[in-house]
């Protein structure tokens, strides 16, 4: 997938979009990454974002041990501690929680709907994230939407 992470001006949150199919490649800013389902022990779900590198581009710590404790966390239940620049895995006893019910999980394409929201998959040149990434006017006057 493609994504792109906001940050809202004047907020210290980020705010991660999905970027639909037709809309790759349009996005500078955007990255690929793998989206996997992570669950916690009370069986709440999460959607977790594990960022890829772009051709030539270095591929930061950060990223790579966000992978690796992802790859971990398939086995067993562990605890990501942030260490410096990098996440490490802290795993837990034997016997500490019993492995996810992912069968009472939803499909992965409601997930991503619970996890996103209706605005949070960009489609087309017109969503908002797109208009203020190129300082388009909400409503172009022209028709045109100053990408082409």
């Amino acid at each position: 997938m493609e994504i792109i992470t906001i940050k809202p001006e004047n907020t210290i949150d980020e705010q991660t979009y999905i970027i639909d199919k037709p809309m790759h490649g349009v996005i500078e800013e955007a990255r690929r990454a793998t989206i996997i389902t992570c669950v916690y022990r009370d069986g709440t779900p999460r959607l977790w974002a594990l960022k890829l590198p772009k051709d030539g581009e270095k591929d930061y710590e950060a990223w790579v041990s966000a992978r690796s404790a992802a790859k971990t966390a398939m086995e067993k239940w562990v605890k990501l501690v942030w260490v410096k620049s990098a996440y490490m895995t802290r795993n837990a006893q034997e016997g500490y929680a019993p492995d996810p019910d992912w069968d009472k999980l939803p499909p992965f394409a409601e997930l991503v709907k619970l996890a996103v929201g209706e605005h949070g998959i960009i489609r087309d040149k017109n969503h908002p994230v797109v208009l203020d990434l190129y300082g388009i006017p909400k409503k172009p006057s022209d028709g045109d939407d100053g990408l082409s």
